[in-house]
């Protein structure tokens, strides 16, 4: 083997040696442990929010006001708070998210004339939270209530609980007991809302029912909860109350008012019949 040769074989003996060791390499070998694969993490999503009443609504007449919620995946919703120019009004913790309970009306006249911020505030499980606003404007006709505003007592008697002893079912929002004999006190005020006093006399744990008058019907709208001292233990007539129209006449110091609707019999015990003014 010429001295040539002999170069050329070592040289290409090493680059084979060379050659198998990047194999090892690369197949893992000796080169020692395989770096760890990285996984990654994907944040909670904020809730989706929509509602009922639309921002740059014009309020003129009683309407619901709902929330519906697209929470984040494995996420569900912990609460819904309403709030109303700023401030906490009533709260949701289960579908569906409506305000002053389920299958009542916000009675826009409540709130004043003029413009107002409604906001829906969500929170989830994630703790992720969301805000929708709709900035509104109440236009609503209150003057023709203080045909009627004032203080008035009525004495209900068995004989107002047997007349609607017919209609006083649970399909109807009957529960509990019949509204309580004695005398009662309504005041109704020229903003849109009667304030019901029992025979017990705490006034200031009132039934509050927002109404409005068109000629000689006067429509009641169900409970504001809402508007009451403790929302969390409100009085009711039914639950639910819905609204129901009466005929209401006046002479002189007599406010007498009659049923055209069977909604609520316990609200019925109650409003149906003759009151004098205080």
């Amino acid at each position: 083997m010429t001295r040539t040769t002999l170069l050329v074989w070592i040289g290409l003996t090493v680059l084979a040696l060379t050659a198998c060791g990047a194999r090892d390499s690369s197949t893992g070998g000796d080169a020692g442990p395989a770096s760890p694969s990285s996984t990654s993490t994907t944040s909670p999503s904020p809730p989706e929010v929509t509602m009922t009443i639309a921002d740059g609504a014009r309020l003129t007449g009683a309407r619901p006001w709902e929330v519906q919620v697209e929470a984040g995946a494995g996420q569900t919703v912990e609460e819904v708070a309403f709030l109303v120019d700023g401030r906490q009004r009533w709260v949701e913790q289960e579908p569906p998210y409506s305000f002053d309970d389920d299958g009542q009306l916000l009675a826009p006249w409540l709130l004043g004339e003029g413009k107002h911020t409604l906001t829906a505030h969500v929170v989830t499980s994630a703790g992720e939270t969301a805000d929708l606003t709709a900035h509104v404007v109440v236009r609503t006709n209150t003057a023709r209530n203080k045909q009627i505003a004032g203080v008035y007592h009525r004495t209900v008697t068995p004989a107002d609980q047997r007349r609607v002893a017919a209609y006083r079912v649970a399909d109807k929002g009957a529960f509990g007991e019949p509204s309580p004999t004695g005398t009662w006190t309504i005041r109704i005020l020229a903003d849109g809302e009667i304030r019901s006093v029992d025979p017990v006399g705490n006034a200031a744990e009132p039934y509050i029912e927002p109404f409005t008058l068109s000629g000689s019907t006067l429509r009641v709208y169900g409970p504001a909860v809402w508007r009451q001292p403790d929302p969390s233990s409100p009085n009711l007539f039914c639950e639910p109350e819905a609204p129901s129209d009466y005929r209401w006449t006046m002479t002189g110091s007599s406010l007498t008012i009659r049923n055209i609707q069977r909604a609520c019999a316990d609200r019925d015990i109650v409003m149906v019949g003759t009151w004098t003014r205080a």
